[in-house]
């Protein structure tokens, strides 16, 4: 298991801005530096779609597909094509919460909490952590639960691509997914009727990833840490008040996301006593900085009911996430389903993430339940 895939890695600490491998970018660590940045008009997205065009076109790669969904990719926009994505993404995300209120998403996620075998060690991305918000993407985008999950397979791999780290080989297959993705997409959404608006196809994408991925990692890493908390699964069984808080808790201390696309500064700016220049590029490490103990008070603990520092999970300022109470919402049913009828174990072997820089989602989480009757 390498760092990215050990989900007990590492986290780096809270430090003043430094830069990494001689002139790259600076390394932002601090809660308040990367709050300063989230909201600085002095920075802008940097976006990778040059990048890959220079390497297309020196390897005379056909990359027309991955660079078109980059393009429509919300993180990497900036100005007037971002601000009308952003309304288009916020008018779907509107109509999917007035078709799923609180209740039907709790009683579609008692269903699920009802299939799932008890007993032996099941892999709970697969049985808890994915079909719930699978369900709840495909209705937005009236597409069937098991073609949501094919494309939202295909949108995950499109992402490798936005690091540095990818290699020719990785860029070839993000390429063939992205060929699959588009083609998919036009052939099953009919614009007269799915709402979607003026959302272009590439947009509709984009929510693949932004749609789902990061509120099943949500979920998987909530019952991650349950399984290594019983008394934590015994106090939320007593006191469901506090699932909002705990939730809360699971984004700050094991979030979907490692870290925020990089931002490239536009004037020079003063971030935590470090001098950047224009055209310096900057990497938010939100792991990080939400451990900072500047922000959070003892920030090892889960305390369901702090009041410390905004989380920085769903970025801010112009590019903050248009659809946190949507998959808050589910995270917290679906938690409450699974505990209200299962006690959850940590099985004999670990899980591991996703091997992605950028991501911090369970591949695969084997966990052992135990029906609570069964318990008492």
């Amino acid at each position: 298991m390498t760092s990215i895939t050990d989900p007990d890695g590492a986290i780096m600490p809270a430090m003043p801005p430094f830069r990494s491998e001689g002139n790259g970018p600076w390394v932002i660590t601090r809660h308040a530096d990367a709050s300063l940045i989230l909201r600085s008009p002095a920075f802008r997205m940097a976006s990778p779609l040059q990048r890959v065009e220079r390497i297309a076109a020196r390897a005379r790669r056909d990359y027309s597909d991955l660079l078109a969904l980059m393009e429509q990719t919300l993180l990497f926009q900036d100005g007037p094509s971002h601000l009308a994505n952003r309304q288009s993404v916020r008018r779907i995300v509107q109509q999917s919460m007035a078709r799923w209120p609180a209740s039907a998403i709790l009683a579609e996620a008692r269903r699920i909490a009802a299939s799932v075998p008890s007993g032996g060690a099941i892999d709970a991305v697969v049985h808890l952590a994915d079909p719930l918000p699978s369900l709840i993407l495909a209705s937005m985008l009236s597409l069937p639960v098991d073609q949501a999950m094919a494309l939202r397979a295909d949108a995950t791999m499109v992402t490798r691509a936005w690091s540095h780290a990818c290699s020719l080989r990785d860029y070839d297959a993000c390429q063939d997914a992205a060929r699959r993705l588009r083609r998919e997409l036009r052939s099953s959404l009919q614009r007269d009727s799915v709402e979607t608006g003026d959302a272009s196809f590439d947009l509709i994408a984009f929510l693949l990833v932004a749609g789902a991925d990061s509120i099943a990692g949500t979920i998987s890493a909530a019952l991650d840490l349950l399984a290594r908390n019983p008394a934590w699964q015994a106090r939320l069984q007593s006191e469901p008040k506090l699932m909002p808080g705990f939730i809360r808790e699971t984004l700050r201390l094991a979030g979907p996301l490692r870290r925020l696309n990089r931002r490239v500064a536009q004037a020079a700016v003063d971030i935590g006593g470090v001098s950047i220049a224009p055209g310096d590029l900057v990497l938010l490490r939100i792991d990080s900085a939400h451990r900072d103990a500047e922000a959070f008070a003892y920030p090892d603990q889960i305390d369901p009911g702090r009041k410390n520092a905004p989380l920085l999970a769903f970025g801010g300022g112009a590019h903050m996430c248009q659809g946190p109470l949507l998959g808050a919402m589910e995270a917290e049913m679906m938690v409450t389903a699974i505990i209200d009828r299962f006690q959850i174990r940590p099985a004999a072997a670990r899980g591991a993430l996703l091997d992605h820089e950028d991501w911090r989602v369970f591949a695969h989480l084997p966990l052992i339940l135990t029906p609570v009757a069964a318990e008492q």
